[in-house]
């Protein structure tokens, strides 16, 4: 009889202990397993930002007429297009990790300007990435774009519509892909 006792009080016991180990293993993991994600899609919307800028550059130097579409799969954040300051603009807030100091100071990669400050909440970050293209074009100034924001997966068509005289820069349309 007191076998039986014993047994059972050490499933218990074991089972109580195996609980224990998760937990612990899950409290320390989950943090870093959040981080890598939000790593992961700031480098995936970084990357994507590369591709946009070149394909924008291609049509800017193509001449009236060119176009291009392309793909943008933005997992979070907000993108939106500045018609007024000519930028291309990313913010993911809240993030948990950061790509450059948090002080708020523009850093380069390429064309695009990343810029780390400290979010809301202790321990977080929202990071801005831009493109501004206000020496190049202006961006949909007759108001023939109807893209302002994107979220998710979605086609994006990038046209040249020439010159624009006043002042003297390409028209640059950006429009979503039907």
């Amino acid at each position: 009889m007191n076998k039986k006792g014993d047994i059972w009080v050490s499933a218990i016991l074991y089972f109580g202990l195996g609980i224990i180990v998760i937990a612990i293993l899950l409290a320390a993991g989950l943090p870093v397993i959040n981080k890598l994600k939000d790593k992961n899609i700031t480098t995936q919307t970084r990357t994507a930002f590369h591709v946009l800028d070149q394909n924008i550059r291609e049509v800017l130097n193509g001449g009236p007429g060119t176009q291009r579409i392309v793909t943008l799969n933005l997992k979070k954040g907000e993108f939106r297009i500045d018609k007024e300051s000519e930028e291309i603009i990313w913010n993911y807030r809240n993030s948990k990790v950061f790509l450059s100091e948090p002080n708020g100071i523009a850093v380069k990669d390429g064309k695009i300007d990343v810029i780390t400050t400290k979010g809301t909440t202790k321990g977080t970050y929202d990071i801005t990435l831009k493109l501004n293209y206000g020496d190049l074009a202006n961006i949909n100034p007759d108001g023939t774009g109807k893209i302002t924001t994107i979220s998710g997966l979605g086609d994006v068509v990038i046209r040249n519509g020439g010159i624009d005289t006043n002042p003297e820069r390409i028209v640059l349309a950006i429009d979503e892909a039907r």
